[in-house]
């Protein structure tokens, strides 16, 4: 500290010195009154002319304190920095309108009992906000270049933005095309509840029209928006809007947009300030979309990449389809999408995505809709372009076909799908927002469709050579299983049913002709309806095939049933022949519209056709074979070699489930005399004769049999002897009541028969002894003269 003299030159010089300096001085003593002062300190604080005069010593300080931001606090430094005279400060001050002051202080001793105490004062204003600015933009900076993905290098340099110049929330609309725009990053502007929906064509923002239409300031100003409007409720803190305009070339590339404090300063300094930001957001933005676009595009060939290997490793059109709406979402961003197929001249959808998020009703009358393509211009024009096509706004588009359904489509996109120069099918990409679709997007769609269309090829011709394999194989099977049958009804029943699903048919008929070819002798169905069955079970339609012995196909055969007019969409005829024998057709029919039968079809059938021939005589002569074997060739009963067979099966159930069985042994009496006295050949008419009338009485449960020469053999189940001397008395008396007419005359013939029975109490006896029995008895018979019967009574009832 230096000590001064006090004499009045001293403080002479002292005043000279305070008026010639260029700082604001002022000079107090130990109490805090002003003793000096200078003008650029009336200037710098802004102090009327005469102030000194007008307020009192004690009070200036006061005054001063009520032009600085926090008064109270400068009081109290005030009061700090006397109770202390050796202190030396250096401190800065904020005022009320903004100004920023630097202040230095120290004390000095004019003579060992005086202090004083000299203060001066800088405005400093320019110099901070400078070093703000240069904060901000390297703040700002720092955090664009500090990430490394773009899309996050938006939002930290806008993150960075905010908390630098205290702003309540800002974000960031990049340019789309020439009239939308989209966000790009955003902090804080949710929290107040801001639209951050993309700014479609014709949108109230008024910072996004004016930079599209170039009649933005260069610089940012001041903005007022629809959107903000809700900021200046009463319940909300005063704010200031800001909007600053990003341009590249010369063309409008993005909006910032900021909330500001209320009475935040916006200066030449701000101006320049934000101008550098904008430089930068400028800089990052160009790069974020280089970046996404290089990125998207990889992306993009990545998924098409899959989808087309995918698509080709698909050889189910069902699974095409379904794979197309999963590479759809991949490839770009869409509400809704939906694939049609070509059906003729309508377009029926198939395939949809997205619509079951507004409601299941909705997805289910989307999948009901058809289209006629000829009233549908959006359908006309990709199949006379064979290009994709966008529809950016479909309200008022006269292109645009509004269906029945209330569906928030906005802008479509669609491309056609097509297989060997014919479109088969399309692919529609919807979206509920408006110019939602670029360029690229027809592209990617475009692609995706050409490799949909080789899937579909490729589906289909595996479908083919599936489809005839299978035929192959199903007839196969069914050769296999007309062949291993030798029951004719089996046969015929497994060809109806076969056939429909050899050839995909809803319905089967198969009819045997009678020997003269005139009328049906047999006829088997498959799922036959009603009325079919009237036209001759089914086979009237196709009857020509027997007449012209060649396949027959015919289509939209119209008939009468109850009165009313009906229709078959398709039938298919195929001859059933053995060699040059025609022995019936089978009929085939497509009950459904859209389902016709084609010339392969006939192919399978008329082989079907030639292997059932060949079946049904194969079955023929086995039957013929095994009645040959099984039966007596002169009366037509079993013979004794098939009762054998028979009789020890149904003796064995007998006593299992404890039931009666008798046994009947018949003899012709005096059968050689007949030969002897009218021939051989007369004698085997007797015994035809007599073999008929036994048939007659007898049950088709009782096994009845020629033993050998004139005797003859019968198993009864469930009948005891009393039954069986009933029946066998009723046989008896037959023969002799009907004699055999020969030659004019009539030869009388009579039977002795010999019974025996098998009581359930006896489980241990055998067919021979049952024999036995029932022949000592006939021996009993004969024995009493004959034409009679006789049971063996030890076994009696």
């Amino acid at each position: 500290m230096t000590f001064l003299a006090h004499d009045e030159h001293t403080v002479a010089l002292l005043q000279a010195v305070i008026e010639t300096t260029s700082e604001a001085v002022l000079v107090t003593d130990g109490t805090g009154k002003i003793l000096l002062l200078n003008q650029r300190f009336e200037d710098l604080w802004r102090l009327t002319p005469g102030w000194l005069e007008t307020i009192t010593s004690r009070d200036r300080m006061q005054h001063l304190a009520t032009l600085v931001s926090d008064g109270e606090q400068f009081l109290v430094r005030v009061e700090e920095l006397y109770a202390d005279p050796n202190l030396e400060v250096i401190d800065w001050l904020t005022l009320r309108d903004g100004r920023i002051i630097e202040r230095y202080t120290c004390g000095m001793r004019l003579d060992p009992q005086r202090t004083v105490r000299i203060w001066l004062f800088r405005d400093i204003t320019s110099r901070e906000r400078a070093q703000h600015e240069l904060k901000v933009m390297k703040s700002v900076l720092e955090a664009l270049n500090r990430i490394i993905e773009p899309q996050r290098q938006l939002q930290a340099g806008l993150r960075a933005l905010v908390r630098e110049t205290g702003a309540r929330a800002a974000w960031l609309w990049g340019v789309e095309g020439s009239d939308s725009a989209r966000l790009l990053a955003h902090e804080g502007a949710r929290e107040l509840q801001i639209d951050l929906t993309p700014r479609a064509p014709g949108d109230p923002c008024e910072c996004l029209q004016r930079l599209i239409h170039h009649e933005f300031p260069s610089a940012a100003h001041p903005i007022t928006c629809p959107r903000l409007a809700h900021l200046h409720d009463a319940d909300q803190e005063p704010a200031q809007h800001i909007s600053i305009p990003i341009y590249s070339r010369d063309r409008p590339l993005a909006i910032l947009n900021l909330v500001m404090p209320a009475g935040s300063s916006f200066g030449v300094v701000e101006q320049r300030m934000f101008a550098a930001i904008a430089n930068q957001f400028s800089v990052a933005i160009e790069r974020a979309r280089l970046f996404e676009s290089v990125r998207e595009e990889q992306r993009t060939a990545e998924v098409l990449r899959q989808a087309s290997a995918t698509l080709s490793a698909l050889l189910d059109v069902e699974q095409v389809l379904d794979h197309v709406l999963d590479q759809i979402v991949a490839l770009m961003p869409c509400d809704g999408a939906s694939v049609m197929l070509v059906e003729g001249m309508q377009a029926r959808v198939v395939r949809v995505y997205g619509y079951e998020k507004l409601s299941d009703e909705t997805g289910r009358a989307l999948h009901q809709v058809t289209f006629e393509i000829a009233r549908t211009p959006t359908l006309r024009r990709l199949i006379e372009t064979g290009q994709p096509w966008i529809i950016h706004e479909t309200l008022n588009n006269p292109a645009w076909v509004r269906i029945e359904q209330a569906f928030p489509i906005r802008s479509w996109l669609g491309a056609p799908v097509i297989v060997r120069q014919q479109t088969v099918a399309f692919i529609c990409v919807d979206s509920f927002t408006p110019y939602s679709f670029r360029p690229e997007h027809a592209r990617r769609l475009a692609t995706l469709a050409s490799g949909v269309s080789l899937a579909l090829q490729n589906a289909q011709l595996y479908a083919q050579a599936y489809e005839a394999l299978e035929r192959e194989r199903r007839l196969g099977d069914l050769t296999r299983t007309i062949s291993s049958a030798l029951d004719i009804d089996v046969i015929l029943d497994s060809v109806v049913r076969l056939s429909v699903e050899l050839v995909g048919a809803d319905a089967a008929a198969l009819g045997l002709l009678s020997p003269d070819h005139r009328i049906l002798a047999r006829t088997h169905t498959f799922n036959m309806p009603e009325a079919l069955m009237t036209l001759k079970q089914g086979i009237e339609p196709v009857w020509e095939a027997i007449e012209r012995q060649r396949i027959i196909i015919r289509h939209r055969v119209v008939y009468a049933h109850a009165g009313e007019i009906k229709s078959i969409p398709s039938v298919l005829g195929a001859p059933v022949v053995a060699g040059d024998r025609m022995l019936g057709v089978l009929a085939v029919y497509h009950l459904h519209d859209h389902s016709h039968f084609s010339e392969r079809d006939g192919a399978m059938l008329e082989i079907v056709g030639r292997q059932t021939g060949i079946a049904i005589t194969n079955a023929q002569l086995f039957t013929e074979t095994q009645r040959l074997a099984t039966t007596d060739q002169l009366t037509g009963l079993f013979n004794r070699y098939h009762f054998f067979a028979l009789a020890p099966r149904e003796l064995e159930r007998a006593r299992r489930y404890r039931h009666d069985v008798a046994l009947l042994i018949i003899d012709v009496d005096h059968f050689k005399t007949i030969n002897d006295t009218y021939g051989h050949v007369a004698g085997d008419t007797v015994l035809q004769h007599i073999a008929d009338h036994m048939r007659r009485e007898l049950r088709d449960a009782d096994i009845l049999a020629r033993f050998g020469g004139e005797e003859f053999i019968a198993l009864l189940p469930e009948t005891n002897l009393t039954g069986a001397l009933r029946v066998a008395g009723r046989l008896r008396a037959t023969i002799e009541a009907n004699p055999v007419p020969l030659n004019g005359q009539s030869i009388r013939a009579t039977i002795s028969v010999g019974c025996a029975s098998l009581h359930p109490a006896t489980r241990d006896e055998h067919l021979d002894t049952l024999i036995q029995r029932a022949d000592r008895a006939l021996y009993t018979a004969k024995a009493g003269g004959r034409n009679q019967v006789a049971s063996d009574a030890s076994y009696g009832d």
